[in-house]
């Protein structure tokens, strides 16, 4: 029984390692599924903030049905410097534990394409941030996404 066991972990282990975490980065809207990355131009034109910010906190948020499991992260982050938009010097960007999540590490700095939910969603009383980031999109560590900067920053100055 426990080499069925170890066998059903590892085909599942394959399957995650084949591409599972990517799967939240397709376009369902037609009738074909069709891979979704869009690009700089596309992203900078569709959120209301582009932002350098640094992560100065996070907290897990439990799940209302499962206590012990949590559905969702929430991220402090500090404004460092506005690309596009004015965001207030300090926002929370709320990460869906999903496949759609876009994990942050705290104190470091990452280059944000923020997006705004108009849904409002609840943690069982707690309404959460409306704020977030799509992790198909451009964002990530300002450290592995220079080229990204620099190509907001010539968007940017072409507005």
């Amino acid at each position: 029984m426990k080499q069925g066991v170890c066998v059903l972990l590892f085909a599942a282990s394959l399957w995650l390692a084949s591409g599972a975490a990517a799967a939240a980065c397709i376009d369902l809207r037609g009738k074909e599924i069709v891979p979704r990355h869009p690009s700089v131009s596309e992203e900078y034109a569709s959120v209301p903030w582009i932002l350098i910010g640094l992560v100065t906190a996070s907290r897990d948020v439990a799940s209302p049905d499962d206590p012990g499991f949590y559905d969702w992260t929430i991220y402090d982050v500090e404004v460092v410097e506005a690309l596009k938009g004015k965001p207030p010097h300090r926002i929370k960007l709320e990460s869906e534990n999903t496949s759609a999540r876009f994990p942050m590490d705290t104190g470091r700095r990452y280059l944000l394409f923020v997006s705004h939910s108009k849904t409002v969603e609840m943690a069982g009383s707690e309404k959460l941030p409306q704020d977030y980031v799509d992790n198909c999109g451009n964002s990530g560590a300002v450290d592995e996404v220079e080229a990204t900067i620099t190509r907001v920053r010539g968007l940017s100055e072409s507005r």
